[in-house]
């Protein structure tokens, strides 16, 4: 197992994140919504779909709405909790606190963009 495949983030974002709990169902973003946050995924899952198509369901200890947060771009997904679901939210401020400051988080934000760079492409 590398490093990347080893760091489980749920511990610090649960300190510094702000918890909400989901429902099945509910919708944690949208395509073309603004990014002001990313969020760990502490219990649940959460599928993610673009222009209509699946792309995958992430689960907890993985990470959503990075790109969006990194590039201040709209959302090119859709996120909605496929089972009850508690996320840690991370803002901005937060994110880069987080990224400087939490030992190996910056390499469990790369390795999370570098998975769902190659689950978009294998949907493609």
């Amino acid at each position: 197992m590398s490093l990347i495949e080893g760091m489980d983030a749920r511990a610090a974002a649960r300190e510094l994140g702000t918890l909400v709990h989901y429902a099945a169902g509910d919708i944690v973003y949208r395509e073309n919504d603004d990014a002001n946050a990313m969020y760990v995924i502490l219990s649940g899952a959460v599928e993610i779909t673009a222009r209509g198509r699946h792309i995958e369901t992430i689960t907890a200890g993985k990470a959503l709405g990075i790109v969006s947060l990194l590039d201040e771009k709209p959302r090119t997904s859709t996120a909605r909790a496929s089972e009850n679901t508690e996320l840690a939210i991370i803002s901005r401020h937060t994110f880069r606190y987080m990224v400087e400051e939490v030992p190996n988080f910056v390499w469990f934000v790369m390795g999370e963009l570098a998975h769902r760079i190659r689950s978009t492409h294998a949907t493609l």
